[in-house]
């Protein structure tokens, strides 16, 4: 079974968009389905999830399984192939996409920093949403224009790369109680000496299973949520008052001021003192850090 669609940019003055190349849905069953990315011809990024059975990926002299719920991202050209193989299963049920990125090939080497070409993905998971939307809409003849094109690759590889760091977005009905109340006590507390052990306390839970549960939740660990409310509140005072960078951190939490300003500088850019001096316009007296 074949469905797919392939795509044809009448004029080519679109190299700051992304270009969808094809995009399909298919079940193989023979090992002659095999596609090596230095064989293919052509240019762009294949992500591939499979849906039912199983496959491989060869990238370089690295073998790998693509298993059902698991999905990789790949470029063309490079020296990988992916292919059927029958010792893993009946047949192979897959959807794909391949597109032209725009600038250099970061999606495929954060898969690689993260861990490995290939990534377990929830079949509900709002990647897999936007590309069968995607594809619905190709078959359909409602795809818009090739700046709608760009725009809809684009929200998918974002939501690809959320998944990648097990980022929500969860929104406050999903979030679990345990978790809405840590956050309030740090929101509440972060001025004082908070440690894990405290929050775990606070959670009902033990120090690893807070560790572990937390950033599925916030994308970052318990102590750097911490962290980045500190810095927050911390920046506010740098604009609206006049207490000294010593008073502020002290106020904020941190109990060194030299590590203060090494944070400082390293998460927002800029030294305290170079933040609170800056011109309206360049810095905001409210800042929210994005995690």
């Amino acid at each position: 079974m074949l469905n797919s669609y392939g795509f044809h940019y009448a004029e080519d003055d679109s190299s700051f968009l992304f270009k969808l190349f094809s995009i399909g849905h298919e079940t193989v069953s023979s090992e002659a389905y095999r596609w090596n990315g230095l064989k293919r011809g052509g240019k762009g990024m294949v992500f591939q999830y499979s849906l039912q059975g199983g496959g491989r990926l060869r990238v370089g002299k690295e073998i790998y399984s693509v298993p059902k719920g698991h999905a990789f991202i790949v470029s063309i050209p490079s020296d990988h192939e992916y292919y059927f193989d029958s010792t893993l299963a009946d047949s192979w049920e897959v959807v794909w996409i391949r597109f032209e990125p725009i600038g250099e090939d970061w999606l495929s080497k954060e898969l690689m920093r993260l861990g490995g070409p290939v990534v377990e993905l929830g079949a509900d998971a709002l990647p897999l949403q936007l590309l069968w939307t995607l594809h619905r809409d190709s078959a359909a003849k409602q795809l818009g224009d090739r700046y709608d094109l760009s725009l809809r690759i684009y929200e998918f590889l974002v939501a690809f790369q959320r998944s990648l760091h097990s980022r929500g977005p969860y929104k406050g009905s999903e979030l679990p109680q345990t978790y809405r109340e840590v956050a309030a006590y740090i929101h509440t507390n972060y001025h004082r000496d908070l440690t894990l052990d405290q929050l775990a306390e606070v959670a009902g839970v033990s120090k690893y299973h807070l560790c572990n549960r937390f950033p599925h939740f916030f994308g970052v660990t318990p102590m750097d949520y911490v962290r980045n409310r500190r810095l927050e509140q911390a920046a506010e005072l740098l604009r609206t008052s006049d207490l000294s960078i010593t008073g502020i951190a002290t106020r904020c939490g941190f109990s060194n001021v030299s590590y203060f300003g090494k944070v400082f500088h390293k998460i927002i850019g800029m030294s305290p003192s170079t933040y609170r001096e800056a011109k309206e316009g360049q810095v905001q007296s409210r800042l929210r850090l994005l995690e």
